[in-house]
């Protein structure tokens, strides 16, 4: 049996893809949060059972519609955006600054210099190589590329910064970074436990049955970057509503998928709110802190 909520229906399965090298080079010049960026990553939120109205479930139908897990991966690149729309077209569409904002909140991490610029590595692939920065999901990943990076590559005042995830994604979608998720998470969403997070869809964790109601009482689906924090989130939801944690159920879909579920909703469909993990706002509450 599985185990208490683990997803149901897992992100699609994810296809290894193998680096030939990864070293550092110079930095990328991409802003890091402001103060008031890593304020804003703050945002309490108590979560409430619910019930989500039609064409939310339709909408989201659509993503959980995953493949079986011995199924190989389409290639983790934007082809899921291009599906509906090239890059391009999502990013000058009218709808994308407000996608943009809602990403934005959540911060992921990358090695940088003492300017706040990240460092880009070398990636080789099948003989073909380019430099990008990483960035992570989760900041114990980026911690540990920190140690690597001052063994490897030291620079005066290296460290790791967080960054918006709405701009970084935009520049993922052109190839022109690396969001790495961790290996827990790939796991928990159906990976093999060999998989390489490197170049593998973010996968997103959420629960149908809580919602968050907006100053306008319209419901909003919480999707969580982490799986633990998701099924927290369920316990707090029964704690305050009744109900049995085993009747809720935490399905999967990837940050791809998500973002093109926003693009192409309507305007009366119920809103996402991207939940970064836990362990992050713990790092930035640290930060603001000391």
């Amino acid at each position: 049996s599985r185990p208490p909520h683990a997803p149901t229906n897992p992100s699609p399965p994810y296809q290894g893809h193998t680096y030939l090298q990864l070293q550092n080079t110079r930095p990328s010049a991409v802003s890091p949060l402001s103060g008031q960026g890593l304020l804003n990553t703050m945002r309490a939120s108590t979560w409430r059972a619910g019930v989500f109205p039609c064409t939310l479930l339709a909408l989201i139908g659509s993503a959980q519609s995953f493949l079986p897990t011995h199924r190989p991966l389409v290639h983790p690149s934007s082809t899921l955006l291009k599906q509906s729309s090239s890059p391009n077209e999502l990013f000058d569409s009218p709808g994308w600054e407000a996608i943009k904002q809602e990403l934005d909140q959540v911060p992921i991490f990358a090695v940088a210099n003492a300017e706040g610029q990240p460092i880009k590595y070398r990636i080789e692939k099948k003989g073909t190589s380019f430099e990008v920065p990483l960035f992570y999901t989760h900041v114990s990943d980026a911690l540990t590329e920190l140690e690597k990076a001052k063994e490897n590559t030291p620079l005066p005042g290296m460290d790791i910064n967080p960054y918006p995830l709405g701009g970084i994604f935009e520049m993922w979608a052109k190839d022109s970074a690396i969001i790495v998720p961790s290996k827990k998470s790939i796991i928990q969403a159906g990976a093999p436990p060999n998989a390489n997070p490197m170049g593998q869809q973010v996968p997103l964790f959420a629960c149908m049955e809580i919602a968050q109601e907006n100053e306008n009482g319209k419901p909003i689906l919480p999707l969580f970057l982490e799986l633990d924090d998701a099924n927290k989130a369920v316990t707090q939801a029964v704690s305050l509503d009744g109900g049995k944690e085993e009747d809720f159920e935490v399905v999967g879909l990837n940050l791809p998928e998500a973002v093109n579920l926003l693009a192409n909703a309507k305007e009366e469909a119920t809103a996402f709110q991207f939940i970064p993990p836990t362990s992050s706002l713990d790092h930035i509450r640290d930060y603001l802190s000391g």
